[in-house]
């Protein structure tokens, strides 16, 4: 199966409708599946933070969740989103999606977990800043429904001396769903994810290395994005799909090779 491709577009719109609905342009334009957005509630947020002013502006209200979803059905992109508390759910469930995304550092709001089974048909969750118990009861919670594990890193940008894909396949045990949700800069460690037999590659969009809109060191801009879903139509293309018979190319050649040497050596 392809591995499918979810432009992180966060923030970065910094609460202007208008430059979210061109995120969804531009990442339909380049074939990503998914793009996805994060529904933080301010009023939930310290003021101490110190991006507090950041997530105040950016912050994306009831309607414009359904702007921004009636976009994505007009580019026929997915939408999905990232939910960051308990009494975010029953909204998120109102707008009829089938999917959400758990960030890294809710892996372990168990309580969070359970609600979400029971009201999205597919939860991905990120794996990061947590232990391996934690992961494992994550996992026990999610038994029996249709979750993705998703390896992360959570240093901004993370260097490749810590990406330690191997953990993508630790995560195997507990779901054939896995994937990689990076922070490095560039496109290598996504495009090895791939090739490692990644189900979900998620990369932070920007629409520009200088805007407009946010742009972090470890985003992809629209170049890159459509490089990496080139390089997972390729790495699928590469993998095939019947490990059986022989191809009709290669059991002609048979004949000639066959016919030509014998089989008797």
């Amino acid at each position: 199966m392809k591995t499918k491709i979810i432009a992180e577009a966060a923030s970065n719109h910094g609460g202007d409708i208008k430059l979210a609905k061109e995120f969804i342009r531009i990442a339909a334009e380049v074939g990503v599946d998914y793009i996805k957005f994060q529904s933080w509630q301010v009023s939930k947020l310290s003021k101490d933070d110190s991006q507090y002013d950041w997530f105040k502006q950016s912050e994306l209200k009831d309607a414009a969740h359904y702007e921004l979803l009636e976009e994505c059905k007009k580019r026929n992109i997915i939408f999905l989103t990232t939910v960051f508390d308990t009494d975010r759910i029953e909204f998120l469930k109102g707008l009829g999606i089938d999917e959400i995304k758990v960030a890294s550092p809710d892996l372990s709001s168990y309580r969070m977990l359970n609600l979400l089974k029971d009201n999205f048909k597919h939860i991905i969750v990120s794996t990061g800043m947590h232990y391996k118990e934690e992961i494992q009861k994550a996992a026990d919670i999610l038994k029996n429904t249709d979750f993705t594990f998703m390896h992360c890193v959570s240093i901004y940008p993370t260097p490749p001396d810590k990406v330690n894909l191997v953990k993508m396949q630790w995560l195997k045990k507990f779901t054939h769903s896995v994937g990689y949700s990076d922070h490095t800069v560039g496109t290598e460690v996504v495009k090895f994810a791939i090739s490692q037999g990644a189900s979900y590659i998620e990369k932070h969009f920007c629409l520009g290395k200088y805007g407009p809109g946010r742009a972090m060191p470890w985003d992809a801009d629209p170049y890159e994005m459509e490089e990496i879903v080139k390089y997972a139509e390729m790495a699928n293309t590469l993998l095939g799909k019947d490990p059986g018979d022989l191809p009709e190319e290669e059991k002609n050649s048979r004949q000639r090779f066959i016919g030509r040497f014998g089989n008797h050596r």
